[in-house]
């Protein structure tokens, strides 16, 4: 489990900065306004998505870093440079442009029996569990579920981004929430104050609440495979004995987990809806439930990630003398895909050489220019300090002369 906000040991050096572009960029833009003092007045969080964004950035930091370095090079190029965290939000824009897709993402739940996952209500094959072993098929070439995508082609990078959001779904425990309730979407709580659904809770509210509450903590880079090392090397085993086996597997462990936590308070044991309520009805979630939710739920983020590398490793290792995955987008009219689509490599390691120097030189040359800059500003700085103190120094001698010829003329 991930260090303690409010304390714990700090961890290791190498797993202090989150990896990822995306997150790098972030992370770096928040020291930095934390550094002039300016972080709370400039700083506003990104557009909320499901698990929200930063839930879905933490987990693709945890998967880079849980990847062999080839599948690392292979998931860059795959996506024209860039990685698990800068496409975390990639399926949801998908949602907006496609509504349909949205159902892919859930796996609801018809009744609370408790006795795990039940996943007899997926209409047309378009729900998670489904739409989890059709991705995982296409791309280790064998037909595991059959979903019509309605004229939309999908490419292997498309079948890569949603494996990687869609496994960190499969973890956000209302994702799998039961119909009577629309999965916690009729279930309202009020938490700090604010009144939002169960699901919203834990979709955003949770995630939100331990950035505002511990920002270093969360941007200190506890996302990394390390901190749930046990479950990886057990999962990775278990993995490569039933294969995709495994998301049902997942699913049922999620499942559980709702029934026996969340619909149930874990603090007292008695069923959620039961519990105090404020004046308009809303059961009223106190500091104790959220210290146990937060636990719980950097913990699945942590899982989620590290469950995440190891689909993609089985795929690079079931590809591996076959031809390279291809890249580019299927999906038309994504925000930001035309952009990503244009610095994708065309297909193999030929076009690397083009692409991988002109990004390393003009990386660079970035660099320079910034270590120049810093170096002249402390230059500048330092030459105005050491001015002022030799004025100083030059005054407090002219008034020590000035003194001592003073008392020479009084004796006289």
């Amino acid at each position: 489990l991930p260090s303690s906000p409010s304390g714990g040991p700090a961890p290791p050096a190498h797993e202090r900065v989150p990896r990822g572009s995306m997150a790098r960029r972030r992370c770096g833009t928040r020291a930095l306004l934390q550094w002039t003092g300016l972080s709370f007045a400039l700083y506003q969080p990104a557009v909320i998505f499901a698990w929200d964004k930063d839930g879905h950035e933490a987990i693709g930091m945890t998967t880079m870093s849980a990847l062999s370095q080839d599948a690392v090079a292979e998931v860059k190029h795959l996506m024209g440079g860039r990685d698990a965290v800068d496409v975390a939000a990639w399926a949801h824009k998908v949602n907006k442009k496609y509504p349909w897709t949205a159902s892919l993402h859930l796996q609801q739940q018809p009744t609370w029996a408790c006795k795990g996952v039940d996943s007899s209500v997926c209409a047309d094959n378009k729900c998670l569990l489904k739409a989890l072993k059709h991705l995982y098929g296409r791309l280790v070439h064998q037909q595991l579920a059959t979903i019509d995508w309605g004229g939309l082609s999908l490419t292997d990078a498309d079948s890569v981004k949603y494996l990687i959001n869609l496994i960190g779904d499969l973890h956000q425990p209302m994702h799998l929430g039961a119909e009577p309730d629309d999965m916690g979407r009729n279930l309202m709580v009020v938490f700090r104050g604010e009144k939002m659904s169960l699901y919203d809770l834990w979709d955003r509210g949770i995630t939100q609440a331990v950035i505002k509450d511990s920002p270093g903590f969360w941007w200190g880079g506890w996302t990394h495979v390390q901190r749930t090392r046990v479950e990886y090397e057990k999962d990775g085993a278990e993995w490569k004995k039933d294969g995709v086996a495994m998301f049902d597997r997942w699913a049922d462990e999620t499942a559980r987990y709702l029934c026996d936590n969340v619909y149930k308070n874990p603090v007292t044991g008695h069923p959620l809806a039961d519990g105090p309520k404020d004046g308009r009805g809303a059961v009223i979630i106190d500091e104790g439930l959220f210290e146990v939710w937060k636990r719980e739920m950097l913990s699945k983020m942590l899982v989620a990630g590290a469950r995440t590398a190891i689909v993609l490793n089985a795929v690079l290792q079931h590809r591996e003398g076959e031809p390279k995955l291809h890249a580019g987008t299927g999906m038309v009219d994504i925000e930001g895909e035309e952009e990503a689509s244009a610095r994708a490599p065309v297909h193999g390691r030929a076009s690397d050489g083009a692409h991988g120097p002109h990004l390393a030189q003009s990386t660079g040359i970035l660099a320079a220019a910034i270590n120049l800059a810093i170096f002249v500003v402390i230059g500048v700085v330092f030459i105005q300090v050491m001015r002022r103190w030799q004025g100083r120094d030059s005054v407090l001698a002219a008034d020590k002369a000035k003194h001592h010829d003073g008392g020479k003329k009084s004796d006289e």
